[in-house]
């Protein structure tokens, strides 16, 4: 498979990738997409070509941490050891502007900063579009807890959300007033194997978010804690019906 051309830009000090298909539709979706622990933007990029899912604006961004006594590329949503609230919320909030960034129509560049090092900055933000563009977001382990707390919880236009090892680590507050509409597509993918997310924390976000009035879709594959071909699929497939059932 020939590899994805991409830009890679930086918003907050932070580096992101950016792919962009020619000619993309002004009501096109921002797929905004998150590594897990200890990796960094590129985790997931095979998956802007492997879903296969219409055109988009692919939005790969690096976690604001770094793991302490790792390489410069290794990035975390939150510390792995205390589960940091505050990390989380920090992190959300991060995501909340990102999401703001890429999806609206922004005059000037004055929300993003230059590399420290470099002083570089990547292109401009993407075209404008008459309206905000829908947003998906999606994530791996790390990245998978942080598209529920943030894709919950982020008062634009959500048009879905993607857990892939997952769950919702502090329910009492991720859904004490989420701003998502309660329509919202969910999908939960999960290993019954995952020595990481077990079978309880899946469930019990299922409960929490049926409780709360969603409808999530939880698909359950006989792996580890990894992304693998069936689970791709899987996520191509629940995207494809997101995107026929938004006339996209």
């Amino acid at each position: 498979m020939a590899e994805t051309p991409f830009t890679e830009v930086y918003f907050q000090g932070h580096r992101c990738l950016v792919v962009e298909p020619a000619d993309l539709p002004s009501n096109a979706p921002v797929v905004i997409m998150l590594h897990g622990f200890g990796t960094n933007r590129y985790e997931l990029l095979h998956l802007c070509n492997q879903l296969g899912l219409p055109p988009c604006l692919f939005v790969l961004p690096d976690a604001p941490l770094r793991v302490a006594r790792a390489s410069s590329e290794a990035h975390a949503w939150y510390d792995r050891y205390t589960h940091s609230r505050k990390d989380m919320e920090d992190s959300r909030d991060y995501l909340f502007a990102l999401m703001d960034h890429f999806s609206k129509d922004i005059p000037d560049d004055s929300t993003r900063s230059p590399d420290p090092d470099t002083g570089y900055s990547g292109p401009s933000t993407p075209p404008a579009s008459p309206q905000p563009r829908p947003v998906i977001i999606m994530g791996f382990s790390q990245g998978a807890l942080m598209s529920l707390e943030a894709g919950l919880n982020y008062q634009g236009n959500i048009e879905a959300i993607v857990s892939m090892s997952g769950f919702i680590e502090y329910p009492g507050k991720t859904m004490a007033h989420p701003s998502a509409p309660r329509k919202t597509p969910i999908l939960l993918v999960h290993g019954e194997w995952d020595p990481v997310v077990q079978e309880e924390d899946t469930q019990e976000t299922m409960k929490v978010l049926r409780r709360a009035g969603y409808h999530p879709v939880l698909k359950e594959f006989l792996m580890g804690h990894k992304v693998t071909y069936n689970t791709i699929n899987a996520v191509s497939t629940f995207l494809q019906g997101v995107f026929a059932d938004n006339g996209q």
